[in-house]
C-alpha cells in the first residue's frame, strides 16, 4: 500500500509539473522612443536609443532567471523589448537598474545585432556588444502570474533617473563681432561746451573782484 502511495505521489507531482504551460511573451509597455538623429558633416543617421539603457532582471526568490537590457524604441512603431516567462501561477520580484555606462549609438544602416533568444533561463544579455557596468536599481516590484491571464504578465516601464536620449551634437555658435565704437558726430549748429579751464576763469575773476569792490565801498564811506 505505501508503495501505492508514493507511486500515486510521483505521478502526481509529474502531472503538476507538466501543468504549467510553455513561456510566453510579454512587452514592456510604456518603453522610452528615442529617434534616429544625424551627425557631423555627413549628416550620417545614426540609431536613437538611451544613453543610460536599464538593465531588467526578474528572479524567482532569490534566484534570478532572466535579465534584459531595454534600449529605447526608435519609432513608437518598433515592437517592444519583450520577456519570457512560464504560463503559470508563480510570483516574481522585477528589478529595474539604470546602467552607469553609456551605450554609444550607432549608424542607421548598420547591420542588425545578433540577439539571442531570452528566456525563463539561464541569465542571457540581448544587447551583445555592450557592457551595463554597475546598474543602480531604483526600482523592485513584484508581479504575479495567472496561468492562462497574459494580462497578469503585463510590465510597464517605470522611468529613470536619466532618461535622456542620443541627440545630436549642436554646431558650434559663431562668434559674434565686436560692436565699433561710432565716433560722437558734433552738431554743426550747436556751440562748443566751454572747456574746465575756461568755465572756471570766469568764476575765479568773480570772486577776486568782489573783495576788491568792498573795500571801495569801505574807503567810501569812512570820507
Amino acid at each position: 500500500m505505501r508503495r501505492v502511495h508514493l507511486a500515486l505521489l510521483s505521478v502526481a507531482a509529474v502531472c503538476l509539473c507538466a501543468c504549467a504551460g510553455p513561456p510566453v511573451p510579454t512587452p514592456i509597455a510604456g518603453e522610452p522612443v528615442c529617434p534616429d538623429f544625424e551627425v557631423g558633416a555627413t549628416k550620417t543617421v545614426m540609431r536613437g536609443g538611451l544613453r543610460l539603457p536599464v538593465a531588467v532582471t526578474i528572479s524567482d526568490g532569490k534566484n534570478p532567471i532572466l535579465r534584459t537590457t531595454v534600449v529605447g524604441l526608435r519609432s513608437d512603431k518598433d515592437t517592444p523589448t519583450r520577456v519570457l516567462l512560464p504560463d503559470d501561477n508563480g510570483e516574481f520580484t522585477v528589478e529595474w537598474a539604470q546602467c552607469e555606462n553609456e551605450r554609444a549609438p550607432r549608424p542607421a544602416n548598420a547591420a542588425p545585432q545578433a540577439k539571442p533568444k531570452s528566456t525563463a533561463a539561464p541569465l542571457k544579455e540581448p544587447v551583445v556588444d555592450y557592457e551595463c557596468g554597475k546598474a543602480t536599481a531604483y526600482k523592485t516590484e513584484k508581479l504575479v502570474t495567472k496561468k492562462g491571464d497574459l494580462a497578469s504578465h503585463a510590465l510597464t516601464f517605470p522611468a529613470p533617473p536619466k532618461t535622456e536620449c542620443w541627440l545630436p551634437e549642436a554646431p558650434p555658435k559663431a562668434a559674434e563681432p565686436a560692436e565699433t565704437a561710432q565716433p560722437a558726430i558734433a552738431d554743426a549748429g550747436a556751440e562748443p561746451a566751454p572747456t574746465a579751464s575756461a568755465s572756471a576763469a570766469p568764476t575765479a575773476s568773480a570772486s577776486a573782484a568782489k573783495p576788491a569792490a568792498d573795500a571801495g565801498v569801505k574807503k567810501k564811506k569812512s570820507e
